[in-house]
């Protein structure tokens, strides 16, 4: 995992999306070796969808839970606002989170990201505990499962682009197949 993580709404929403869609194009290499991963590759893919569809429930508990928050500059309509400002300021109490992505996805350019961290905890504190537990419960946990998948999905994808990288030998139908160019 790197040290800060791109954990606001719709980074993870890029990244499922990314996800999902690597069973089609991520083999653009031509790697003999994706046959062997793409049962695991499809598994990944389709635990992303389910993220994806989970991801559209938490939002959707968060617009009708949490008091209304507009973001400023926002262009989307009020619904999707709500739950994406409240997404957003759970996420940015987690240390790995990138600010400067957070920001620059609200359309918030040059602010000093400290004090606006310091605005959305004092948000956070404005909030009764039922709202507080729902609101570190659904987006925590949720994130918590996107970076477990994301560290699964970024291991498969490093195990291919290594076994490339070194060109093995493959074992097809009880014979060896060379690599296209190996180095000697």
């Amino acid at each position: 995992m790197a040290l800060y993580k791109k954990l606001d709404l719709w980074s993870i929403s890029e990244g499922l999306d990314k996800m999902m869609d690597y069973c089609y194009n991520g083999n653009e290499k031509d790697s003999p070796y994706w046959d062997y991963y793409y049962d695991q590759i499809n598994e990944l893919c389709n635990m992303a969808s389910d993220l994806y569809v989970e991801l559209q429930d938490v939002k959707n508990k968060l617009l009708f839970q949490m008091p209304a928050k507009k973001i400023a500059f926002c262009d989307e309509d009020d619904c999707s606002q709500t739950a994406t400002a409240w997404f957003n300021t759970a996420a940015a109490m987690l240390y790995d989170t990138d600010m400067t992505e957070l920001l620059e996805h609200e359309n918030i350019y040059c602010a000093d990201e400290w004090a606006e961290k310091q605005k959305r905890i004092t948000a956070l504190g404005r909030l009764t505990k039922p709202q507080q537990m729902l609101l570190y419960t659904e987006v925590i946990g949720f994130i918590t499962r996107y970076l477990e998948l994301s560290a699964a999905f970024d291991t498969m994808e490093a195990v291919i682009s290594e076994l490339d990288y070194h060109q093995s030998s493959v074992n097809k139908n009880g014979e060896t197949v060379l690599p296209h160019a190996a180095y000697v």
